[in-house]
């Protein structure tokens, strides 16, 4: 007797539909506006700053490296790269390390409810704009009646420190506000690292040989948050290359020009001397550097994904 079992059929004719080209277009066509709207832009800045673009009026012709030469001789752009590379530097590295200790130990909290607590009050200043956080943060400097100085007299302290009006250190009280104002974020992206499966493994295994939390977080959490170390690092130089709006509400590139950055020179020279050309000149220049600030997580990315 011969079983006989039934075959499968198999439709000769069976494909996949391929997409229209609608549907093409509804997921192409925003990115390739994106795309352009942002490249479009871009070289149009560097067209403008090699043109003649010195009034109100548009010049269009060509001057070459004119204003790229008039910015450097300038006094102020070297004030203005100091200051950056200050901000590049102690606005980044506090606020990360900062991070790093205050993500463990919200970690390593029994209380969730305290934990919740803090992680809402760190974050808040996150959701306050620049604009805000600048007008709070002058009436806390504010050397006559400010709330700083009020606070110290009321304690018994003879308290006459002039915060952002002092030349020599006003660019620091301008960066802390900076750190104030990302430690939050920082905090944010850093617990969110710790929270990995394997993390959490490595940490079990550590624990249960006996390392103390400080060995755990040097010599286990830290090397395996590489990641997102570099990418909130970027975003924090980014951030502090383009810082704008603490300086313009605080001091105003003041005293002098003790604390002008380069956006707010950027700002200026467009706006008030009506020099656009020299304007989108120092455009160039801040994306040049934060293109420059970017390369090594973009090698880590491309490394990451091509291994």
């Amino acid at each position: 007797m011969v079983s006989s079992r039934s075959e499968p059929r198999v439709h000769k004719h069976s494909h996949i539909r391929p997409a229209s080209f609608w549907e093409d277009a509804v997921f192409l066509g925003p990115l390739l506006f994106f795309l352009l709207l942002l490249y479009g832009t871009l070289f149009w800045t560097i067209y403008v700053s090699l043109t003649n673009w010195e009034t109100i009026a548009p010049n269009y012709q060509l001057t070459g490296l004119k204003w790229y030469q008039f910015l450097v001789a300038q006094p102020r752009f070297g004030v203005d790269v100091v200051n950056n590379l200050k901000w590049l530097i102690l606005g980044v590295i506090p606020t990360v390390m900062l991070a790093i200790f205050l993500a463990y130990f919200l970690e390593l909290t029994p209380f969730p409810k305290v934990e919740a607590y803090v992680r809402t009050l760190i974050l808040y200043p996150v959701a306050m704009s620049f604009i805000v956080t600048g007008t709070v943060w002058s009436w806390l400097y504010e050397p006559g009646r400010g709330v700083i100085n009020t606070v110290l007299q009321s304690v018994g302290i003879d308290a006459h420190f002039r915060y952002a009006t002092n030349p020599e250190t006003a660019t620091y009280w301008l960066i802390l506000i900076f750190i104030w104002q990302y430690l939050g974020f920082a905090v944010i992206i850093v617990q969110s690292s710790f929270r990995t499966t394997e993390l959490q493994e490595l940490v079990e295994v550590a624990r249960v040989d006996g390392a103390s939390r400080l060995r755990i977080l040097f010599s286990v959490i830290i090397p395996n948050i590489r990641a997102g170390l570099l990418i909130l690092i970027s975003l924090l130089l980014i951030s502090a290359l383009k810082v704008f709006d603490i300086v313009f509400i605080v001091t105003y590139g003041g005293p002098g020009l003790t604390t002008d950055v380069l956006a707010l020179n950027m700002w200026i020279t467009t706006f008030q001397q009506h020099l656009v050309s020299a304007g989108a000149g120092l455009g160039v220049i801040i994306f040049l550097m934060s293109f420059i600030l970017v390369i090594p997580y973009t090698l880590y990315a491309f490394r990451k994904w091509f291994a």
